[in-house]
């Protein structure tokens, strides 16, 4: 009761700080706010608090795994953004993704193994979305923020439904479904265009580094060091690898850019 109580305050704030930034500080800064572990890290600590540090231990690999198959969504509806409608998109990168949580679901369940293909297949998605260059985005309708919102808990409750009946490995992969990827770049997409889209999209993957980081810390030292100190370090390792990833990708980047 109290994760799923949780869930229902955590998604709507969630939705709504990622929407303020987004329109504030443009998309790149929404996507990486929305790519951090805000909602996961939480989920992670109720594991550890409601089954014990072993469980929440083998959930982070499978988050941790996860991460590559909601990148997955992101590189798949951004490349496809530019020439497909948003509801195109949204099926070619759903597709994606689930293909890649079917084949990541199969993997051992070994921390060191997911970072080695979670990291540098992250910073591949980033490379394949590439720098977008959205222009000004148009007035967003009243009911733009609700339906966001709305989206979302409806996503959230069903999922929370089916990962009751589930292991450690799904209810970890679980977490990295890219539902507020799905709605954040659907709903960009549809009023601000495919521009506007991909520059949420790839900040979203970049923030998916630092969660990447996170889910790490925690299945390595959980168990070993304790629940305090070890989500401290994730937490703070989760921050530091994001806004790192996000200078130095955008120098990288900016600087291979033509002029």
């Amino acid at each position: 009761m109290n994760l799923l109580i949780f869930k229902l305050a955590a998604t709507p704030l969630l939705v709504l700080t990622a929407t303020r930034l987004q329109r504030r500080y443009g998309g790149t800064i929404g996507g990486l706010f929305t790519g951090l572990p805000v909602t996961s890290a939480p989920l992670s600590l109720f594991l550890a608090l409601e089954n014990g540090a072993g469980f929440a231990a083998r959930a982070a690999v499978g988050t941790l795994l996860g991460l590559t198959a909601m990148g997955g969504f992101c590189a798949a509806y951004a490349r496809s953004a530019r020439r497909a409608h948003w509801g195109t998109a949204l099926v070619l990168g759903a597709a994606a993704s689930a293909a890649l949580f079917v084949v990541l679901s199969k993997l051992p369940q070994r921390p060191l193994l997911a970072a080695a293909l979670t990291f540098p297949a992250l910073l591949a998605l980033v490379l394949l979305i590439g720098r977008a260059h959205p222009g000004v985005a148009p007035p967003h309708p009243w009911w733009d923020l609700p339906a966001r919102v709305g989206f979302a808990l409806a996503a959230v409750l069903g999922i929370t439904a089916a990962a009751a009946h589930l292991g450690p490995t799904w209810s970890g992969m679980l977490a990295t479904l890219p539902i507020l990827s799905a709605i954040m770049g659907g709903f960009t997409h549809r009023h601000a265009g495919a521009e506007a889209a991909r520059a949420l999209l790839r900040g979203i993957v970049v923030g998916a580094l630092g969660a990447g980081a996170f889910n790490l810390i925690v299945a390595l030292d959980v168990v070993r060091r304790g629940i305090t100190p070890a989500y401290a370090s994730a937490a703070a390792a989760a921050l530091i690898v994001a806004w790192g990833s996000h200078a130095l990708l955008e120098r990288v980047q900016g600087a291979s850019a033509p002029h």
